[in-house]
């Protein structure tokens, strides 16, 4: 396997930093409500919390052993494309670029417009600029849209420009919202106003009334630890990784089971898990408790740091996907292009935020992920599988890293990854059948641009 040569210029720190990043976001300030709701002990939300962080560790163990063995650009369409073909291979990039990387950007951007208009109010989602019908969608451009599209376009121009600049931003924005959480559990642990009485009773059984209570408290959970895997994308791009990705993978998602875990030690010992039931701002509602002012300035503030360094985070990781599918000859040949100054994937990045910014503007992003929740877990199966199918394929190929607690670890993700994944069908099973549909499409695709290749090569 041969790519055209991105230049391996980031280091531990910085690895640790972008999947940190990336996984800290909205999730642990909002939450921790959910849970109580249905898990309403300390014991019970403490332990979805670990359970999901260890549903995470299982998978970047997993990816440890892939990054290092394949150390290239493109993360899961690398392995999936390596242990179950190239169509397949394709159809998870496809899907990456039509909906996961690109539409994960126009949530997040949406997001952080809505907590920065918090602050500045002028940046209002509701603050109506225009509307109109475009091919009989309509499309209503806010303060907040046109806030969010500058944000993704600054971002990626930050991107363009050079992987080192937008690794600086990413490494401020990540050490300012881990300071910021580590402030919350000191300044909580050390005069806020808290109370270890509760944290009894600590497990109230009684009050688990069933497999479908714990469903409902832990898929939550599972996406507040979205982005364990951030680096696996930048492979290539990392020096000495062999060492550094599996190094990274782990201690960054130890990282943050412990900041995770801790930060919900704090939430409780300041307010009472049978007051956090169904609280949205639970962060809110707890340091209010703790220091006894109200914080929803200051939460919001760093929500807002927190979303966009999640924002930047996923920017830079998806055009090496698409960088990756291009160099294979299956997505637009200009992708593979490394820009000859700034030794980065100049066009995939451009690409991505154009893409980006239409379903920001067209609002369709939220369809979109609601049809393509079912596949999102499949291919975080079939990724995690691909170390077992790997084993068996490729038995001749180096792993300088072998997963710990193989095959216990990836068998445990898979399972939990298909029991997410039949959640969703059952539920919406329309909206899912949507979402192969979605995927299926990739297929013709394919074919072309394989047909365009053949042609190529015997032009």
């Amino acid at each position: 396997m041969k790519q055209a040569p991105l230049k391996r210029q980031l280091g531990l720190f910085d690895s640790v930093m972008l999947i940190s990043g990336d996984v800290i976001g909205v999730g642990i300030f909002v939450t921790t409500g959910f849970v109580a709701a249905t898990f309403p002990s300390p014991g019970g939300v403490l332990l979805i919390w670990l359970l999901g962080g260890l549903l995470a560790m299982a998978g970047a163990l997993s990816c440890a052993e892939l990054s290092a063995s394949l150390p290239y650009a493109g993360g899961d369409y690398i392995y999936i494309r390596e242990a179950y073909g190239k169509v397949v291979g394709f159809l998870s990039g496809w899907s990456s670029f039509l909906v996961t990387f690109s539409g994960s950007i126009a949530a997040i951007a949406v997001a952080l417009a809505s907590f920065a208009s918090s602050l500045f109010p002028v940046l209002g989602l509701d603050r109506l600029l225009f509307s109109a019908q475009v091919g009989g969608h309509p499309i209503t451009v806010s303060a907040g849209t046109v806030f969010s599209i500058v944000a993704v376009l600054i971002l990626s121009g930050i991107h363009y420009v050079g992987v080192r600049q937008g690794v600086w931003v990413q490494n401020v924005l990540t050490v300012l919202k881990i300071g910021s959480l580590l402030g919350i559990i000191i300044f909580g642990a050390l005069v806020g106003k808290g109370s270890v009485e509760h944290f009894v009773p600590f497990f109230d059984v009684s009050k688990i009334t069933g497999l479908s209570a714990f469903g409902a408290a832990f898929i939550p959970v599972i996406f507040a630890y979205a982005g364990w895997n951030a680096v696996i994308y930048l492979a290539g791009e990392v020096r000495d990784p062999e060492k550094n990705l599996p190094r990274a993978l782990v201690w960054a998602n130890s990282l943050v089971i412990v900041l995770y875990l801790a930060v919900n030690v704090i939430y409780i010992y300041g307010v009472p898990v049978t007051q956090m039931k169904g609280a949205l701002r639970v962060s809110e509602v707890a340091t209010t408790a703790l220091f006894g002012t109200q914080t929803s300035a200051w939460i919001t503030a760093i929500i807002t740091v927190s979303v966009l360094g999640a924002l930047n985070a996923v920017i830079m990781i998806g055009p090496r996907i698409y960088y990756a599918m291009a160099q294979d000859g299956v997505f637009f040949g200009a992708l593979a292009r490394v820009h000859p100054r700034f030794n980065t994937p100049s066009n995939a990045i451009i690409l991505q935020a154009l893409w980006s910014c239409v379903l920001i503007l067209t609002g369709t992003f939220y369809t979109l992920f609601t049809y393509v929740s079912v596949i999102i877990s499949l291919f975080s199966a079939l990724t995690v599988g691909a170390v077992i199918v790997l084993r068996f394929k490729r038995p001749d190929l180096r792993r300088p890293y072998k997963t710990w607690g193989y095959p216990s670890m990836p068998i445990f993700f898979i399972l939990v990854s298909l029991w997410i994944a039949w959640g969703s069908l059952v539920s919406k099973p329309w909206e899912s059948l949507g979402g192969v549909f979605i995927v299926a499409l990739g297929i013709p695709a394919y074919l072309m641009w394989k047909n365009r290749l053949k042609r190529g090569a015997h032009g």
